[in-house]
């Protein structure tokens, strides 16, 4: 009964998309179809993603068992395509499940980053994006970039390219489905040590980020003198510029035109209204990420979203 009444809308929004001026609703449509779909059949992943406070005391007692019980999971926000309105990628996020409950991040990576414990914390987690996207991989499934965040503490570590790289080739994964991201802040720690992780990650084909843009003293040096690929506007940035006309929303429309210009992504966080979407859009910015398509998900939900989105595109 699903399955056909999914059809059936599909149907409709065919007959939207012959018409120009409702295409893009149809685009739009389209998305909220498959999350809904994907909802009504393996059933809400936010409503098992609620958060809890753990005692900052405990975190490196806990952590050494936490890493090898697997307490650590790998879950997905999708990064959403502004034309097609279907997910194009997808930034790992790390969620901590202790006692049946998931633990806020920000109980416990701020405390992580105070010591070595964060180096790996961040190899952990790109190892279990390397072993879903091999085991996807395996069985045939759609399989879109997955971005994984570099702490900015592990910038000039000792062989940090040579790990990322020997963690990707371990798993067979080919080096254009990860990217790394790495918040404009890691500049703090040397910017000679920033420029040769980017330039050797250019080299062997996996791509960069940089994320939070916008949240410190930005400097233009970071994205005119290193090969990035992607450049990830904050939140903030973005829920400021929401008012026409103000200062915040010409300097979010002038960075957006400024990174095209340069030949990288623009990729905008926490969208989470129709009208962000519009602004984006209106803008030349067409990839999205935030609560308005999704939630950080398990890795099983973020599976059945895509293959949900596959079985729609099938329909048509």
């Amino acid at each position: 009964m699903i399955s056909e009444s999914i059809k059936r809308i599909e149907e409709l929004l065919n007959e939207l998309e012959q018409n120009a001026e409702t295409a893009d609703k149809a685009c739009e449509l389209r998305m909220e179809v498959a999350n809904v779909y994907s909802k009504l059949r393996y059933g809400d992943s936010s409503k098992r993603d609620g958060k809890v406070i753990i005692d900052k005391n405990n975190v490196e007692e806990l952590f050494e068992d936490a890493v090898k019980n697997n307490e650590f999971k790998v879950f997905y926000q999708p990064k959403v395509n502004l034309k097609t309105y279907e997910p194009n990628g997808a930034e790992a996020l790390c969620r901590w499940i202790h006692d049946d409950q998931v633990i806020s991040p920000d109980s416990f990576i701020p405390i992580l980053e105070q010591s070595s414990r964060i180096e790996k914390l961040d190899f952990y987690m790109l190892e279990h994006v390397c072993m879903d996207m091999r085991r996807w991989l395996d069985e045939g499934r759609n399989v879109v970039q997955i971005s994984v965040n570099l702490s900015r503490i592990n910038v000039g570590q000792d062989r940090l390219l040579e790990r990322i790289v020997e963690i990707v080739d371990k798993y067979r994964i080919p080096h254009s489905y990860i990217q790394i991201e790495l918040t404009e802040t890691s500049t703090e720690l040397g910017f000679d040590e920033l420029k040769d992780l980017v330039l050797g990650l250019r080299d062997v084909g996996i791509s960069t980020a940089v994320d939070d843009f916008g949240t410190g003293y930005s400097s233009l040096k970071l994205i005119s003198d290193l090969p990035w690929n992607v450049l990830k506007i904050d939140k903030s940035l973005l829920h400021e510029a929401e008012r026409e006309g103000s200062s915040e929303h010409l300097m979010l429309c002038h960075i957006i035109s400024m990174v095209r210009d340069l030949g990288m992504e623009c990729v905008v966080e926490g969208v989470e209204t129709p009208e962000d979407v519009k602004l984006l859009k209106d803008n030349n910015c067409f990839v999205a990420q935030g609560f308005y398509f999704d939630r950080p998900i398990s890795a099983e939900y973020f599976e059945q979203l895509l293959e949900s989105v596959n079985q729609q595109k099938r329909m048509r």
